[in-house]
């Protein structure tokens, strides 16, 4: 049997809440990380020379409550490349793309 709901997975989307400090400078939005598979998850973490930019690059698909010198920053790459340049905002955006795929939400 096929699970219809499953079918469904393939354009999901999750949202992670992040608030960090990073060189004295705060950082709180909400990332829009898309879910994937197991081997696909595999395939970007275990390759050979694998690194937390392309994770990033793939998984983060948007954010909201982006705030930068009082206004709104829309989700654009550019804008992630020049994040991208520092290597612990890069790991920080790296890892929260990862657990992301490892966490369920409970409905009350």
């Amino acid at each position: 049997m096929k699970l219809k709901l499953l079918n469904e997975l393939k354009n999901a989307v999750a949202e992670a809440p992040l608030n960090f400090n990073f060189g004295g400078v705060q950082f709180k939005f909400t990332a829009k990380i898309k879910v994937v598979d197991e081997k696909t998850l595999d395939d970007l973490t275990s390759k050979q020379g694998a690194n937390d930019k392309e994770i990033v690059r793939d998984l983060l698909i948007g954010w909201a409550g982006f705030v930068d010198d009082g206004k709104q920053v829309p989700f654009a790459t550019e804008t992630l490349e020049e994040m991208l340049v520092y290597p612990g905002l890069t790991a920080r955006l790296s890892v929260e793309c990862i657990n992301t795929q490892y966490r369920v939400q409970e409905k009350n």
